[in-house]
Parts: structure tokens; C-alpha cells; sequence
């Protein structure tokens, strides 16, 4: 292929004359175009466009099986036509036919015998044109990738109504809800297991196993917080409000006690976790404006750390008032007392799946 010929813009030559055809390419070659075809009626004109792209087609409008403005419709009706700028040539200066095509679609008309110098002006400003529009389209094309992945993002981020509110226009999300359940997940010994691993390998086992965690919360109704070195956070009830979230978030812990365990034999050291959940009333909302995040926060929170931290390992620790409302779809173990900060009592059970 020589150089540049595919780079060149397709001209469509469509007239039922030999001579009139021969007179437009000579002329179009004069001046540099090397990409050029011809059609002897409007069907091959047709079949020509459906199998070549071209950026300009010079249509004659008398022919005799389909005439010009009955090409220049079905050209208009096709989306993967209807774009291609359409010069019109024609003895025929009926302005109410010249009308027709320009409503039609068709970008200019010039009357046979044609002016050269003015022809090659129409075509040089229909090709700009054709340039304009696939530069437009191109652009808009990537708005609209870009505007895809920033839409994918924001819900890989955040929790599904929330991107959805924040691309609504809402600039500020802060809700209070009044029963939530909150999950903590802690590796035991993490600093003493890593100590002498190497930071990639630190990396690869914490991606790891968060990764499944990950997984279990697909269609779970639960949201992944965030994690914080070794300890991951889960809430469910926030933002959508629902009645199980305590049965929902304790069935995940388990869960995760079994993946870590599962994974024993797959990663280079065993990371057996611990968890701790606690219920109650909750904040939840947008912190920050750059590189921002969906947090939740209260006394309720601060309450299910201090479960985790007062859990076993491989044992899920919950607190009394998420026990309630777990009602007989577990088994617990307990009560025993976990102090908080402010030296108050908490009455917690370890929980398991409760048997048949």
C-alpha cells in the first residue's frame, strides 16, 4: 500500500454519465486525491457505501434506476451513513428539487455544467466539515468512556446509592441512622507474623485475603468501610436501612473466619482473625473533598472496635444488644464483659452457626 493513501479521505463519484464520472476523478487526481471510486447508478452507489467508508459522496441527481435524492434518503436513513457530507450535481436547477435535498440531508448543490474552481471550494469545505464531525464524535466518544470509568470508579468506591446521589448533584451526604450493625476483622499478631517478611510479601497476603472478604460482600446488602492496616470494617443498614442487618453482617464474620482458615494453606504464614460486632444507631457521610471517602462513625463504632479487640482468634464476639437481635439463628457462647474507653461494661457472646 503506498504511504498516506489510507490516510486520505474517500470520495464517492456518483453519476450515470462515463464522461461526467471521468471528468470529476481527473480533476479530484489533479488536486491530490488518491482514495476515489465510482458508481455508474444509485444501487452501486448504495452497495459501494455499505462496503467502503468514504468521507464525501458527489451525487448526480438524474439517474435512471434510483434517482439522486432517492440515494440521498436512503443514505440519511442509514446510521452508519447519514453522517457522510453529500454534494449534490445536477443539470437540473429546480429550487423546489434543490430544497428537497438540502432537507434531505444534503450539504451543497451545484448546478451541471459545474464551475471547477467553485467545485473544488465545496469540496474542500465538505471534507472540512466531514473532518469536523468525526472529530466531534471521536470527542464526545471519549466523554462519554471517560464519564463510564469515572461512573465505575465512584462505585468501586462508594456504596451504590451514594455514587448514585452524588451524581444526582447532591454535594453533601450525612445521614443518621438509628440501627446499624458494625463489623471489625483484625489479624492476631499481625506485627509479630510479618516481622520478618518482606513488604511485598506483606502486600500479597493482606490483598489476599481482603480480596476474599471482598468477595463475600458481593450481593450481600453489607458495605466494606474501609481497612486500616490489618483490620478491615464492614457496616450493614447504612445507607439502605434494613431489619436484618445484624443476622447479615454476623453471617459475613463467620465467613471470613472460614476464609482465613481456608487460606492457611495457600499463604506463606497463617493469618488467623479475629472479629467483633456491635449494633446500634450510627453517622454515616462523606469526609473530604479530595481523594474522599464514605466513613461511619459513633458511639457504635467505637463499641464494636472495642469487641474485636477483646475477641479470640478464629471467633466471632458480638456484643449483647447485637445477640437480641440475632434471635435463634445462632448459638452463643457467654456472657463475658468487655470494658470500653469509658470503663463501661459490655455484655458480649462469641456466636456460631446454630446446627441443622
Amino acid at each position: 500500500m503506498i504511504p498516506g493513501i489510507e490516510d486520505s479521505p474517500g470520495i464517492l463519484i456518483v453519476d450515470d454519465n462515463e464522461d461526467n464520472r471521468y471528468t470529476l476523478q481527473l480533476l479530484l487526481e489533479t488536486d491530490g486525491h488518491s482514495r476515489l471510486a465510482c458508481a455508474a447508478n444509485g444501487t452501486e452507489a448504495i452497495a459501494a457505501l455499505k462496503d467502503q467508508k468514504f468521507n464525501l459522496v458527489l451525487l448526480d441527481m438524474i439517474m435512471p434506476d434510483l434517482n439522486g435524492d432517492e440515494v440521498l434518503r436512503m443514505l440519511k436513513a442509514d446510521p452508519n451513513t447519514r453522517d457522510i457530507p453529500v454534494v449534490m450535481i445536477s443539470a437540473d436547477n429546480d429550487i423546489e428539487k434543490v430544497s428537497k435535498c438540502i432537507e434531505l440531508g444534503a450539504d451543497d448543490y451545484l448546478p451541471k455544467p459545474f464551475n471547477t474552481s467553485l467545485l473544488r471550494a465545496r469540496i474542500a469545505a465538505a471534507l472540512r466539515r466531514a473532518s469536523l464531525r468525526t472529530m466531534e464524535t471521536q470527542y464526545l466518544a471519549q466523554i462519554e468512556k471517560e464519564k463510564q470509568f469515572s461512573q465505575t470508579l465512584l462505585k468501586n468506591v462508594l456504596p451504590a446509592e451514594i455514587a448514585s446521589r452524588l451524581q444526582s448533584g447532591a454535594t453533601r451526604v450525612a445521614d443518621q441512622c438509628e440501627s446499624a450493625t458494625v463489623l471489625f476483622a483484625d489479624i492476631v499478631g499481625f506485627g509479630k507474623i510479618t516481622a520478618q517478611m518482606r513488604a511485598y510479601e506483606i502486600v500479597g497476603c493482606l490483598n489476599q485475603l481482603f480480596s476474599e472478604f471482598d468477595k463475600l460482600l458481593v450481593n450481600s446488602d453489607a458495605e466494606k468501610i474501609k481497612t486500616i492496616g490489618d483490620n478491615y470494617m464492614v457496616v450493614a443498614g447504612v445507607p439502605q436501612a434494613r431489619s436484618d442487618h445484624a443476622k447479615v453482617t454476623v453471617e459475613i464474620a463467620l465467613r471470613m473466619v472460614k476464609v482465613s482458615q481456608r487460606l492457611r494453606s495457600q499463604l506463606p504464614v497463617p493469618l488467623p482473625i479475629r472479629v467483633g460486632v456491635h449494633s446500634g444507631p450510627v453517622m454515616a457521610g462523606i469526609i473530604g473533598t479530595h481523594r474522599f471517602a464514605y466513613d461511619v462513625w459513633g458511639d457504635t463504632v467505637n463499641v464494636a472496635s472495642r469487641v474485636e479487640n477483646a475477641s479470640e482468634p478464629n471467633r466471632v464476639l458480638v456484643s449483647a444488644t447485637t445477640a437480641k437481635l440475632l434471635g435463634a439463628h445462632f448459638r452463643f457462647d457467654g456472657p463475658r464483659n468487655v470494658l470500653t474507653k469509658e470503663q463501661r461494661a459490655i455484655e458480649c457472646f462469641f456466636v456460631e452457626p446454630r446446627e441443622g
